[in-house]
């Protein structure tokens, strides 16, 4: 094959290699630590050849670059999914004290009975145990309970929140071929989780938040305005469903309709996917070719609607990330580019994975990718 020929296909091969690549790194359970330099070494051979190839101009080019990123690939994911060793996850089985910052909004479940179930998601800074402080890193899960809601007060992204309690790794596979939840919160970087009394959690608020916590409060405002609106005209379970088929979440939602939703197999609509990005920017699209707008003004609008409905989900990262490739997709539909579209659809999906190459086996990665490539090819 010359060189130039077929760079959709190409691109594709890259992508295909580097997921491959981390596939198996995974399954083979390959240390970065252990291995670092053999991993290294034969990654600058393959670069090194890729790049002598391409200066040649040589017909098997192709087959240095699919090498390269498939070492790339094992690379990319043995590094990532190392944790360092100051990782809060390493306390595990201790009581202690962390301190950090609340990283996202505080997730809130009411049960039958009234009580409220809260999950704060902390950015860990310090543990105390004893007289002793020690630094610490990542982040995880704080859980508490709460039947006086009186007394009950959330905080926000950016404060700072004190913990006690025991350090626990998530479980993992409780039944064979069921999902391996401490690999999926990996996935969104929580490696430890903590459950609390009410007493023993402080927060303290942060008047001088950064300008990203700022406008993810902003966000979480957004979402909690629209919620409360529609609980002044309707029950607050069924404003709160509603809510959740529209723009994802579990908050309000009733244990036994949860229940429904899981046994009949549909609850995957309670949570943000291409599809629901898919089918806003369709309605959108298609109301701009009736109304005979310009093609700028037609992909501003798909743009600007999947903009405001991202936020509108909590701008978490399935969200964003079925928001980006909503975007690619139907920007180039609208603008009739649509090969320009499959182009950047390639790109966008190789990009978020070398950021972040765990993305490869979250399910809201693989529906938005998948959703979106289904509309452009």
């Amino acid at each position: 094959m010359k060189t130039g020929q077929y760079p959709l296909a190409f691109l594709c091969g890259l992508l295909a290699a580097f997921g491959l690549g981390i596939f198996c790194s995974a399954w083979l359970h390959i240390s970065f630590v252990t291995y670092a330099p053999y991993l290294i070494g034969l990654l600058l051979a393959a670069a090194l050849a890729s790049a002598v190839l391409a200066i040649q101009a040589n017909e098997r080019t192709w087959i240095a670059f699919v090498g390269l990123f498939f070492m790339l690939g094992i690379v990319r994911f043995s590094a990532a999914y190392e944790i360092p060793s100051q990782d809060i996850s390493y306390r595990a089985g201790e009581s202690v004290r962390i301190v950090g910052t609340i990283a996202d909004t505080p997730r809130v479940r009411t049960d039958a009975d009234g009580v409220r179930h809260i999950r704060y998601t902390v950015a860990v800074q310090s543990v105390l145990q004893g007289r002793e402080e020690h630094t610490a890193i990542g982040k995880l899960y704080v859980y508490t309970r709460n039947d006086d809601t009186e007394k009950d007060v959330l905080g926000q992204i950016g404060d700072l929140l004190t913990a006690d309690g025991k350090v626990r790794r998530p479980q993992r596979y409780q039944n064979p071929g069921q999902i391996d939840t401490r690999f999926l919160l990996r996935v969104d970087g929580i490696t430890a989780t903590l459950s609390a009394k009410t007493g023993d959690i402080v927060i303290e608020q942060n008047e001088t938040p950064s300008h990203a916590q700022e406008f993810m409060r902003w966000a979480a405002r957004v979402r909690a305005h629209y919620l409360d609106h529609m609980t002044e005209v309707m029950p607050r379970t069924d404003a709160a469903a509603i809510f959740a088929m529209l723009f994802g979440g579990y908050e309000g939602i009733q244990p036994e309709l949860l229940e429904a939703f899981t046994i009949t197999g549909i609850v995957h609509i309670l949570s943000v996917s291409g599809s629901h990005i898919s089918l806003l920017a369709a309605v959108i699209a298609w109301l701009a070719l009736f109304l005979r707008l310009p093609r700028w003004l037609s992909a501003t609008t798909v743009i600007l609607a999947i903009v405001i409905y991202v936020i509108l989900a909590g701008f978490v990262p399935p969200a964003v990330r079925s928001g980006i490739m909503g975007a690619v997709a139907f920007l180039g539909l609208v603008l009739g580019r649509e090969r320009n579209a499959q182009y950047l659809l390639v790109l966008t999906g190789l990009f978020m994975l070398l950021i972040a190459p765990l993305l490869l086996f979250h399910i809201s990665f693989q529906l938005s990718f998948l959703a979106t490539a289904g509309l452009l090819f």
